[in-house]
């Protein structure tokens, strides 16, 4: 099964809450901890956070979730793990992936096994992706009418579609997530940005570091964002240690 653009259906249950007074114990379990997970959401709650992110994980029966907030691209707001961070930096750094999809035209990715699936739509991030150990990766959109607000991302390490009630969890936190972000964006009565500010940024640097290339290399934002890309993807480092080094003048671009 490759990437599925639009619709709700994910296929061939991976696991299921099993029946009988073991599977309604299980039932009743998930939905205590759904109902827990989206309150946190709510005004007076803590929010999202990593360990949020962990017990969302747990919840959908995967290896790994991130959030992830479109601004100029698309910044990673939290993740579950390592593996989800990294990625995360993957899809920034290449310009391709299902997160970024996901984000920029709200259709829901879901792909159980990036082995089989086709390599067509994301061929230099499936590589990565599977050198990074992942096998499955499932991205939903945080959309709330016409609003695209970034991305839900799961990801497995055995190939594996998510059940139908994973993936019902999921859509539902996910339009949680979408009304938090969009809410948290009216309360600093701007759109979007100003609800993030505060927040520690995962690529803060990468910013950072774009502005100071911009001067250096006396290019526009988007050009010398596209450097920093090359040169991480060139170099296989991340690209927030190549704008590390950049800020801390370890690295100079060449001009051309």
């Amino acid at each position: 099964m490759d990437a599925v653009g639009q619709g709700h259906n994910a296929g061939e249950c991976w696991c299921t809450f099993g029946t009988g007074t073991s599977g309604i114990g299980k039932t009743m379990m998930a939905e205590n901890t759904l109902t827990k997970l989206v309150r946190e959401l709510q005004p007076g709650g803590s929010g999202p956070s990593h360990q949020w992110c962990g017990s969302l994980a747990a919840l959908l029966v995967v290896d790994g979730t991130a959030v992830t907030f479109r601004m100029d691209g698309s910044e990673l707001l939290w993740s579950s793990d390592e593996t989800g961070t990294c990625l995360d930096d993957v899809q920034y750094t290449l310009g391709q992936g299902p997160a970024l999809d996901a984000a920029r035209d709200g259709g829901l990715y879901l792909v159980p096994d990036l082995e089989r699936a086709s390599t067509t739509r994301w061929p230099l991030f499936t590589a990565e992706a599977l050198a990074l150990g992942v096998r499955a990766v499932f991205a939903l959109p945080l959309r709330l009418g016409a609003a695209r607000i970034g991305a839900l991302v799961c990801h497995r390490c055995e190939a594996g579609s998510l059940s139908q009630r994973s993936l019902d969890d999921a859509l539902a936190v996910s339009d949680a997530l979408a009304v938090f972000l969009l809410a948290g964006a009216r309360r600093n009565g701007e759109a979007f940005g100003p609800a993030i500010e505060t927040m520690d940024l995962h690529r803060a640097e990468v910013h950072q570091a774009t502005g100071m290339l911009s001067a250096q290399l006396h290019v526009s934002l988007p050009t010398a964002l596209a450097r920093l890309r090359g040169h991480a993807y060139a170099s296989g480092r991340p690209i927030t240690d190549v704008a590390r080094d950049v800020l801390d003048r370890r690295l100079r671009l060449p001009d051309s």
